[in-house]
């Protein structure tokens, strides 16, 4: 109000001036000094008034962060926005959450800026051997270091979450085609691959990736996320650390998975499932050098469901310990059988997963079980195939080296039909190779079949271990491998895989075995 009096002011005095300028010089005289000093006046209250309010706003904004800062230190509110970041962010890593991805990712959809819209979920194989060996405080910081590289692999608006345990999903915004997309999963694969240091031991996982794309493969949040899901379990089918897009049928085939993980887990509990018994014959003089057990699933509903089907499901789903023990409490009792009834066998071979070797406590825990039944642990084999126990070659090596120490021999299965290091092999206390049976039965038609089984054979003998050849089918075949030196044979021509009974009928002299 003071300004507008005082510029009305000087807009009448100056009008007065302008009028007594017109009268005469005598009159203009009186304004000379006027005009300058009624400005001056005007202004210098004008800027006592600004500088009031100013001084009003600046006091207001002042007390407004006074009290902004009591709020913030008082622990209540404190615990207030501790509260509502941990509600949309994971604690362990800092990185957003389920709750976070699913709200975010519905908003992204509901946009419909979905043109160019992927979700990455990311499944760590082998992180759980890293919390079993060094301890949950290492799993931590391994996990937090993932979270770094799964950040530094793609863009600020893109957004990484940890979706649960050792799974992140990536959600990548205007990727821009299909090639870019591609080149971001190769820079997630070769960045979260990288070995870490971990309480100053090199740890390493194997990252599986299923991509779904919207809207091609779901417009809803939660259909990308499965999809994503199905496509990653695809790969983890095919031989892990690499990607794959969803493709239609894929969670068809991981509703089977599930399916069978919950009656494969039921059949181990009843007591469903068999272990057969296949001969294995010295090759020189023909006599029985052992067995091994193989585990059965007759299922009431679906009929035989192969080892091949049910033995990664075990794996995946960490039934592979209670099917390990399901076997060896088997094989130990039948053993104890056998020799109750006069039947002697030097030895049964059982089959090793590295998800069982992973364990801190499996060799003394086995070792204890074995002592239990009375049976003497030279009659138990354990059979490693060379692509398990290149997994992870240092953990292998010790694992391999306890079970040798409480007396168990090891074999390697499947020789030559994966990758091998030499260095490894000699380092290994292993005493026994096994040739693959793609070699032997390629051998009656393919020369470098029969040249490869030769290597092997000769390498065995160089190095001082014994060969087994299996999938011998015909005569021609096993008087091939005795000419070679290779010690035993197993496969069809010998016997097929039986049950105990079957067996006992086998080796008497007085009964005819059916096969």
């Amino acid at each position: 109000m003071l300004t507008n009096l005082s510029d009305a002011g000087l807009d009448l005095a100056m009008a007065k001036c302008a009028r007594w300028s017109l009268i005469g010089p005598g009159e203009g005289d009186r304004c000379s000094g006027f005009s300058t000093v009624g400005a001056g006046l005007g202004w210098l209250v004008a800027l006592i008034v600004v500088s009031a309010l100013a001084g009003l706003v600046i006091g207001w904004l002042y007390t407004q962060r006074r009290r902004l800062n009591a709020r913030l230190k008082d622990p209540r509110e404190q615990a207030r926005r501790a509260l509502a970041f941990h509600a949309y962010h994971d604690t362990l890593t800092g990185l957003p959450n389920r709750a976070y991805l699913m709200q975010e990712l519905e908003e992204a959809l509901a946009s419909g800026e979905t043109k160019s819209l992927a979700v990455l979920f990311i499944d760590l194989d082998g992180f759980k051997s890293i919390n079993d060996t060094l301890g949950h405080e290492a799993g931590d910081a391994f996990l937090r270091a993932v979270a770094t590289s799964l950040r530094s692999s793609v863009r600020e608006r893109d957004v990484v979450s940890r979706f649960g345990g050792d799974e992140f999903v990536v959600v990548v915004q205007a990727y821009g085609g299909l090639e870019n997309l591609v080149r971001v999963c190769r820079k997630v694969l070769d960045l979260v691959s990288q070995p870490v240091n971990v309480a100053g031991q090199f740890v390493a996982v194997s990252p599986s990736i299923g991509i779904a794309v919207a809207p091609r493969d779901g417009d809803v949040a939660e259909t990308l996320i499965r999809n994503a899901d199905a496509a990653m379990y695809a790969v983890k089918e095919t031989g892990k650390a690499d990607f794959r897009f969803y493709e239609e049928g894929m969670l068809e085939q991981a509703r089977e998975r599930l399916a069978l993980t919950v009656e494969l887990r039921e059949a181990l509990q009843r007591g469903e499932l068999d272990v057969e018994y296949q001969p294995k014959r010295n090759l020189r003089d023909g006599t029985l050098a052992g067995v091994e057990a193989l585990a059965r699933w007759h299922h009431p509903v679906r009929g035989d469901v192969p080892p091949a089907v049910f033995v990664p499901i075990a794996e995946r789903s960490a039934l592979i310990h209670a099917l390990g023990e399901y076997v060896l409490r088997s094989v130990l009792t039948q053993v104890k059988l056998w020799d109750a009834a006069g039947t002697h066998v030097d030895y049964v071979a059982i089959n090793l997963s590295m998800h069982e070797l992973s364990r801190p406590a499996f060799v003394e825990t086995l070792a204890r079980t074995v002592r239990s039944y009375g049976v003497d642990p030279m009659r138990i084999r354990f059979e490693l195939t060379e692509s398990t126990a290149m997994r992870e070659p240092e953990e292998t090596l010790r694992q391999l080296v306890k079970l040798r120490s409480h007396g168990f021999d090891l074999l390697i299965d499947d020789f030559g039909a994966g990758y091998w290091n030499l260095g490894h092999l000699r380092e290994l206390p292993v005493g026994t190779i096994k040739i693959d049976q793609s070699f032997v039965r390629g051998s009656d038609s393919n020369l470098v079949d029969r040249e490869i089984t030769e290597a092997i054979v000769g390498l065995a003998k160089k190095l001082n271990m014994r060969t087994i050849a299996e999938g011998v089918e015909t005569e021609a075949q096993a008087d091939w491998l005795r000419g070679l030196g290779c010690d035993v044979g197993q496969g069809f021509y010998f016997a097929r895989p039986m049950t105990p009974a079957a067996f006992s009928r086998y080796l008497d002299p007085t009964l005819v075995y059916a096969g």
